[in-house]
């Protein structure tokens, strides 16, 4: 056996090991990464008083139920920071738990954050002038406080091109920098939290990973668009009616 079959052979060795060793790193990464223990572990009060100390925030109180939201405006609309906590019928607390009320808000249907009769929810309003008449408006209340209303479709559109004017990166501003397992930048202070959502057969889904919320404006008969985040997009998109998310309010222009 020659010097340079066995120099051949140990650099043989040698690589085979370290790509093992690479591999076996991806490998534990991912791991990692698909775990629980991968969990965004930064507090939920230190993110909100980092917030509160960097933004500019304003507050509503709730006439209704004595609820007071943090209010922030970003370009040229004014939004409520926390998402509508207001008990209605046709509400309910994410992920089933009344406890996660204070933080992340209600689950709505659409007709009940739309504040008109559940019978819409598989019908178009115009079969009613009158709703279709009040909804037509602008501002356009719905269940929010008088002075606010549920966003439009544009509204949303408005706001997802004012903070990603530069990138496609409007899931990273808007979402808060605790709770995501990819923590999101909340650039604006809108503080987007992953509330989830409740589909019409009672399951409770993607509480933690994902949050879904309102515009006032149909999709079909039996739908209505919805403003999504994840941890990797934002985008707008028709849900069932009957399905329950959350709710965002933006002040009266």
């Amino acid at each position: 056996m020659t010097t340079s079959f066995i120099v051949f052979v140990i650099v043989a060795i040698l690589i085979i090991a370290l790509a093992s060793f690479r591999m076996g790193m991806k490998v534990s990464k991912a791991s990692k990464l698909e775990s629980p223990d991968a969990q965004n572990a930064r507090p939920y009060e230190e993110c909100l008083a980092q917030n509160e100390q960097y933004f500019e925030y304003g507050t509503f109180t709730d006439p209704r139920d004595g609820e007071t939201y943090r209010t922030i405006e970003i370009g040229k609309q004014v939004w409520m920071a926390e998402n509508l906590r207001f008990k209605t019928e046709g509400s309910f607390a994410p992920d089933n738990d009344e406890k996660n009320v204070a933080r992340y808000g209600r689950l709505y249907t659409w007709t009940a954050a739309m504040g008109i009769p559940s019978v819409f929810s598989d019908q178009q309003v115009d079969k009613d002038i009158d709703i279709k008449n009040k909804m037509s408006d602008k501002n356009f209340r719905g269940i929010a406080p008088e002075g606010w209303h549920i966003p439009s479709d544009q509204e949303w559109e408005e706001l997802a091109a004012f903070v990603s004017k530069k990138a496609k990166d409007a899931h990273i501003k808007l979402r808060s920098s605790c709770i995501w397992q990819k923590p999101g930048r909340d650039t604006y202070g809108f503080f987007a939290l992953p509330a989830g959502y409740r589909f019409d057969n009672g399951c409770f889904c993607q509480f933690g990973k994902r949050t879904r919320f309102w515009s006032k404006n149909e999709y079909g008969s039996s739908n209505a668009y919805r403003f999504g985040l994840t941890e990797e997009s934002a985008d707008i998109e028709g849900v069932y009616r009957s399905d329950a998310i959350s709710v965002r309010c933006v002040k009266n222009a």
